[in-house]
Formats: C-alpha cells, structure tokens, sequence
C-alpha cells in the first residue's frame, strides 16, 4: 500500500468511496492509505519541501533576492512547527485537519499513531512526549537533508544544472 498525503486528491475525490478498515482509511478500489501531517510523514515533506525550495530558487527566486532559500526554508519550518505543535497539543483551531483528513480521536492520537499505530496518545507524560520533542527538533535537519539533496539535483546557484542537468 502507498502512504499518500495530497490534499488536492484528496479533495477531489468521491468521499463516498471512503472506507474505513481499522483504523486506516483507505479509498475502495484503491491502494492508497490517507495520512496527513503526522510524525511519521512530516520528515519526507519536510525533504519533498527542501529540495522544492532549491529548485524554486534556482529556477525563479535567484533574481528576486539571494536570501530567499533562507525565508522560505524559516517560513516552512515555521508552518511545520506551528500545525504538527497545534496538533499535538489538541489545539482547537486544528481540528478540522485531523477529522478531515484521517480517523483519529484526536490531534494527538493523529500525530502519534497516524491512522496506523495504536500507540498511547491520552497519557503521553514521559517517554512519548520526549519521543515527539525530539521528532519535532529534528525538522531543520530533515529539511536541510531537502535542501542538500536539491542542491546535488539542481545544483547550489542558478548557474549550475546538478544531477538533473547530466540527464
């Protein structure tokens, strides 16, 4: 099975072909599961976003401002924070992700468990909660790992054609 995570398809789609089976929600005839911005995603979108971000710059950005890598890696690592924190914390203002997108009892149990796991997400005081600490400081190191990969595809200035540019 494909873990996906488009909104756009997401949205798109017949919600009547929507299926739950266990705790995963999975679209009839297909196989594809439905996760969103959970633990367990959050660091191939954070490398998806970092290799986009050297890709935006180099093709478009590097006429605007140099430093543009630089505000649009802080603005995405600002936004994972901020929605991934809310989620967690079971922010109100969040809700509409966590029930929209996937079955979850609760912002918490969608980031911890992501619709796959059935690991505790009432009482997380201790081992859990650290776990999550540490998975949420390690956002800059997995959009960086993006950004250097983007710069092995794309290439480190706009003058430069990477790996992407041999083909």
């Amino acid at each position: 099975m494909i873990v996906a995570y488009n909104l756009v398809a997401l949205s798109s789609c017949n919600h009547s072909d929507l299926v739950l089976q266990g705790d995963v929600a999975v679209f009839y005839g297909s196989d594809t599961i439905v996760v969103g911005m959970s633990f367990l995603v959050d660091p191939l979108l954070l490398v998806v976003c970092g290799i986009f971000i050297v890709w935006l710059h180099n093709r478009l950005l590097h006429r605007i401002t140099r430093r543009a890598k630089t505000f649009l890696a802080a603005f995405t690592l600002i936004t994972f924070w901020v929605v991934a924190g809310s989620m967690y914390l079971n922010l109100s203002w969040f809700d509409w992700v966590w029930q929209w997108i996937g079955q979850a009892a609760s912002g918490r149990d969608f980031m911890i468990n992501s619709g796959l796991f059935n690991f505790e997400y009432v009482n997380t005081a201790g081992l859990i909660d650290t776990v999550a600490l540490i998975l949420s400081l390690l956002y800059p190191m997995w959009l960086y790992c993006g950004i250097f990969l983007g710069y092995f595809l794309f290439g480190r200035h706009e003058r430069q054609t990477g790996m992407i540019g041999l083909l």
